[in-house]
């Protein structure tokens, strides 16, 4: 599977996983079984620091809005950063896939 493949399947994961919601789909049936705990570490790194957690509510630290319930956080990823996420994700992985293989 082609590497814009994968990054489109994980941008739903990615703010899925920023916003606290439980994923559909499983890493390692998105990546593959093979690289999925290479790619675990990297999509954990960018939800993390996606998502800012004040006064029990969350925020986004790549706008600054907020605050925001787990669904409209999630909601907010999906239509105003999706080429954000995608941008870090392309990044991560084509360093973390360098350098794993």
């Amino acid at each position: 599977m082609r590497l814009e493949a994968v990054v489109d399947r994980l941008v739903e994961y990615v703010a899925r996983k920023a916003s606290g919601l439980t994923t559909r789909h499983s890493l390692e049936s998105i990546v593959g079984p093979s690289i999925a705990s290479v790619v675990r570490d990297r999509v954990e790194r960018i939800a993390l620091f996606i998502a800012k957690q004040r006064n029990g509510a969350l925020w986004c630290r790549l706008c600054g809005k907020g605050p925001f319930t787990k669904r409209g956080f999630y909601l907010h990823l999906i239509r105003v950063h999706p080429l954000d996420i995608r941008y870090m994700l392309e990044d991560e992985l084509h360093e973390a896939l360098s350098t794993h293989g």
